[in-house]
Formats: C-alpha cells, structure tokens, sequence
C-alpha cells in the first residue's frame, strides 16, 4: 500500500496543476479527473500547465541551472577553500561534489511526462478541435516530452561515447501512457540510453511533422518548429549523430529562430522584456515569483538592478571563478588565438568585459559588502527584468546555440572550413575590435584539436550562468576542476542519484552507481 500511496500523491497532483487555469471551473480541486480533458479549453489550459511545470523550482525556475552550474567549472562560492562555501550555504554540497549533492529533475519531469501523455491520448477523442489547433497543441506536448526525456538521460544517465562501463546502469525508463489512478500504475525498469534517445526522436519527428502544420507560433513562449528543430539539433549533438545535428540546426535557422544580436546589443539583449536571442523562453509573472532564497538572480549576485553595490539584494551564492580553473572575465579579454579581425586587435568580449561594471547596471559587477561580496565578480544575466526583483524570464533555447553546434558537428566529420566559419560568425558577434568599433569581418584559423577547444570554450562563455557546462562537461567524458580538487569523469558522482523514495517503490529500478 505504501506504493500505491506515493504514485497517488504525485497524481492528485498533477490533477491540481494540468487544469489550474480552467477559469470557469469553480471551484478548481473539484475537477473530475475522468472529465478533465474532454473539451478544447480544458486541453490548451492542461497544455499550459505543462509549461508551468518547467517553471517548479527543480527544473528551469532555478535548480535545473543554478545547480548543474555549481557542479561545472564556473562558479565559485565566497569563502572557504578556494570559494567552497557560500553565503547561505546552499550549494556547498554541490561545489564540493558531496554524495547526492546533484540535479533533482526526477520527480518533476515524470510529473510533466504524465501530464504530457494524458494530453496526447485526448486529443485526438476531442472533435471540436481544428486541425491547426491539434498540430500545435500535439506538437507542442510532444517537444515537452522529448525536452523532458533528455534532461532525464542526461542527468541520470552517460551520454553516448561517453560512458564508464563499469558504472553503467543503463538510461531512465520509458513511460508512454498516462496514468489518472492507482489501477494504472506500473513499476517500469531502466530502459537502454540507446532506446531512450531513439524514444526522443520519435517525439521530436511527430512535433517537427505537427509544428509544420500547425500555423506560426508567434511568441517563444510556447515551442514552435525553430524549437522543435533546435532541440532535435541539441538531442543529435549528445547522440553524436553529428549529421543530424547540423541538418536540424540549419532548419532551425531557417524556420523561424531569431537572428543573433550583435556584440553592440548583448548587453541590452539581457535586459530586454524577452530575449531577442530565444527561440524558448519560459515567461514568469507576479504570482511565480521565487523570491530571495533561490531565485536565479539572488543565486548568482547579491546586487539589485539599478541599484549601487552598496545596496543588498540576493545571497550571491554562486559568483564568477577565479579562485580555481579559469577566470572567465581574464578568458574574454581579448581575441581567441588563432584569430584574426578587422578592425583589428585590441579586442574585448562584451561577454565579460575586462572593465567590472562599478556603476548600477552592468552585465559583469562587484558583488554587495551587505554579503561580503565586494571583490568578487558576479554575474547578471538574470537581473529581474520583469520589473521586480527575483523576477526573470528564462531562455531555455537561443539561437547562438545552433552557431556553435554546427560548429562541433561539422568539426567532428571533418568539416573543418565549416566548422571554422561558424566559430568565426560567434565571435564576430561577441567582441569589438578596437574603441569599442564592431568587427566587420572574422577569420579562424585553428585546425584540429586547437579548434574544438575553441568551440568548447566559446559555448563556455556564450552559456556560463545557464546550466550548460556541467552537461557540457560530461558528454565529452572530461574531468571538472572543482574547489577541493578535480573531480575525474570516471567517478560516480558524474551521475545524479535517482530518488530514493522511487527505487523503494520500484522493485524493477536500479540506483546509479555508488548511491
């Protein structure tokens, strides 16, 4: 019984948040579960809430990217050896790789699978609905479920080409049918990576082929076709099905992403309502605000938007490294070896400028004395752009992405020429040449291994702060310096552990290694 209770907690609820915005249902907690999804209205504000759910605090509202980023290279707490504790000691677990201390996107992701999967069985027995609404509303549910499928293989999982077999335990179980009670409810095993990736495509295909006749999703608000070929390019990246990732990366350039800013608008691009870069970004209004203790911006600086650095906002937990690795802002300062540009040299990333802001605004700034911060670099992308302090929408796909994948693809087969000019279209936009001019023109010479770690660091320093490196990292099989000491590939905690309270109610669920 104790199994059936647990499966049944996390259904009621799902109950509760699939048809939270069914306006005219009153009141809300007394929805028939069996009759919740048998109208358009009821469908799209289900499909809504899925969106909701990518907002929780485990998954993109914060932990999903402040924690995958304490686990990378990155960051940096304010004290301790070699920046190893944090102001309010949040996050240290993860900066020193402590058992357990990982990403937690189990339970929230097979929520949203759930939810995704009782969408997909209704529809179709809705006759009301258009043939434009179905493909959106079915194409949008089936990008949310291989979205949701990835960040579970690879947090729990190896990545393809990356494995230690003496650690393998294989991907994260496959679960297609929806479940509304207790009757329904399976125990399923750990299925292979292999399958799961092939489980993601399939999804992608069916929202690529519904997202193609759905109409034009106009706001990134909501996954259209450039988002559903993006992350197909994403997905095919870490499969290293480098073909695929570049025949989708131009398909999501074509199909509706947004041009990339220049380096003279980056700055502005991170303070603007919605990111002129995001091809998915996940709004938040008045109500979802996470407040102080682990919102995105009062994780990564202690200062408040148009505000001196004397005044204190967040805890700035996870501030800019240079205590171990290497230091970011020192990294940008001038051009990546092996290129050339006019006008030429001296040239600065606007990424991390070389100048820290000491005025109320900038994109790098000194942290707050109110936390012991003031010599330490933090941080701004997430700055409450909303209007409100912890208040922030969040990319979760930008168009730089696929900059830089087709440029790790076309390396790996050898596409060099390829490779290079797509490098070189990244770095036209994110330096200056010298005063400050735009470059007008950019050639990259790196051939060879030279010329992947220049990719790397280039998705380094085009994603720091947003929960790439970590992931970064691990499909590349590459150690990670940590505060206390490097942590290898081939240790256990590369992998989350998988919720205890799930292997206790799954007879047929193997734990990660080493938990």
């Amino acid at each position: 019984m104790k199994k059936i209770y647990l499966f049944a907690s996390i259904l009621t609820m799902f109950l509760l948040v699939a048809c939270k915005n069914v306006l005219d249902v009153q009141p809300r907690q007394s929805i028939d579960s069996q009759n919740a999804l048998t109208n358009e209205t009821a469908i799209l504000a289900a499909l809504r809430g899925c969106y909701d759910r990518l907002q929780n605090l485990d998954l993109y509202g914060s932990r999903m990217i402040v924690w995958a980023e304490a686990l990378s290279d990155n960051g940096r707490g304010r004290s301790g050896t070699n920046g190893s504790s944090t102001n309010s000691g949040r996050l240290q677990g993860h900066l020193q790789n402590v058992p357990g201390n990982h990403v937690n996107c189990w339970t929230q992701h097979y929520t949203l699978i759930n939810q995704v999967n009782l969408i997909i069985e209704a529809v179709p027995k809705v006759a009301e609905i258009t043939e434009p609404n179905r493909n959106a509303i079915l194409g949008q549910a089936y990008f949310l479920r291989a979205l949701a499928y990835h960040d579970l293989v690879k947090s729990y999982a190896y990545d393809p080409g990356a494995e230690v077999p003496a650690l393998d335990r294989g991907g994260v179980p496959i679960i297609l049918e929806g479940v509304l009670d207790a009757s329904q409810i399976k125990f399923p095993r750990r299925n292979l990576v292999s399958e799961v990736y092939d489980q993601i495509y399939k999804d992608l295909d069916e929202a690529v082929a519904r997202l193609s006749n759905a109409g034009t999703i106009s706001t990134p608000a909501f996954a259209g076709l450039a988002a559903a070929n993006a992350l197909y390019a994403r997905v095919a990246l870490y499969r290293r099905d480098y073909a695929t990732a570049i025949q989708r990366a131009n398909i999501a350039l074509t199909s509706g992403a947004p041009a990339m800013v220049s380096a003279g608008s980056y700055f502005q691009a991170w303070r603007s309502p919605v990111h002129p870069e995001a091809i998915l970004e996940l709004p938040f209004q008045t109500p979802e605000n996470i407040g102080v203790n682990e919102s995105l911006q009062a994780s990564f600086t202690s200062t408040v938007l148009n505000q001196s650095t004397s005044v204190t906002g967040g805890w700035g937990d996870l501030v800019m490294n240079d205590a171990y690795g290497v230091n970011l802002v020192a990294d940008g300062a001038t051009m990546p070896a092996g290129t050339t540009a006019s006008p030429s040299a001296p040239a600065a990333d606007v990424r991390f400028p070389a100048a820290v802001s000491g005025a109320t605004d900038g994109i790098v700034r000194r942290g707050s004395p109110g936390r012991g911060n003031q010599a330490l670099s933090e941080l701004t992308k997430f700055y409450g752009k909303n209007g409100q302090v912890n208040l922030d929408n969040v990319p979760l796909i930008r168009t730089p992405e696929l900059y830089l994948t087709l440029a790790e693809a076309h390396y790996h087969l050898g596409n060099t020429a390829q490779a290079q000019a797509n490098l070189a279209f990244v770095i036209r936009n994110r330096y200056l040449g010298g005063g400050g001019a735009a470059l007008i023109s950019v050639s990259v010479t790196l051939t060879g291994e030279a010329l992947l770690n220049e990719i790397l660091r280039q998705r380094r320093l085009e994603f720091a702060f947003e929960g790439h490196r970590f992931f970064d990292l691990k499909r590349n099989g590459l150690n990670i310096a940590r505060p206390l000491g490097t942590l290898p590939f081939t240790d256990f905690r590369i992998l989350a552990p998988i919720p205890q309270s799930e292997i206790d109610a799954n007879p047929n669920l193997v734990q990660n290694a080493g938990y």
